[in-house]
């Protein structure tokens, strides 16, 4: 199967074997070390994940999730926060020096860019910026997660207060998807997409 092939066969799945399905604590780091190199706004890395592999929690999700079967049926379920106290520009930027990313001479001017960004897209350091940045490592997740042989379903459906009440998660993280994964027991619907003519324009 080349690259792209890989890419495409990506579907929804819903329906999970639950005798096969399981993932170790340990593969689970693998898994998300891996989705971790999406990208991000200055790579500022927002993202947490809570995971869940304990069938009594999951069924209780179940019912926040309209009773969709595949939240208790999957090997685990990643619950894909943001927080806006990941847009911490000094973190960054001490990051950015313990990996020699960047000189301290180059840090001042580093930290004068953030600011003049921010400042024309201050959206970007808020709700909006985690819906994408999270939805950019949940992309990166889907796809790590099918390299490692399990298949997933990305949800909103999901009453994501009851959720954080629940689970009794920080207030100021930002739930964003609820993703199901494990092993396949019925394969997901096929995949019908609008042509390329119909969103699209190349300008020459």
């Amino acid at each position: 199967m080349n690259f792209l092939d890989y890419l495409d066969g990506r579907k929804a799945v819903r329906h999970f074997d639950q005798a096969t399905s399981s993932i170790s604590d340990a593969e689970i780091t693998e898994i998300l070390a891996h989705a971790a190199k999406a990208p991000s706004n200055n790579n500022f890395q927002p993202w947490r994940v809570i995971v869940i592999k304990n069938k009594k929690i999951q069924q209780k999700l179940q019912t926040l999730a309209a009773g969709q079967q595949q939240v208790a049926s999957a090997a685990a379920v990643f619950l894909l926060l943001g927080t806006q106290e990941g847009y911490n520009i000094e973190k960054i930027l001490q990051f950015n020096l313990k990996h020699h990313i960047l000189k301290a001479s180059q840090v001042a001017e580093k930290r004068k860019r953030i600011e003049l960004y921010f400042a024309l897209h201050p959206e970007d350091r808020q709700e909006e910026g985690l819906r994408l940045d999270v939805g950019l490592f949940a992309m990166n997740l889907m796809h790590v997660l099918r390299a490692y042989g399990y298949d997933s379903v990305p949800m909103r459906g999901v009453d994501f207060d009851k959720v954080m009440q629940f689970l009794q998660l920080p207030s100021e993280w930002s739930p964003i998807l609820l993703l199901p994964a494990g092993k396949a027991l019925k394969e997901g619907h096929q995949q019908f997409r609008n042509p390329v003519a119909s969103f699209s324009q190349i300008i020459n």
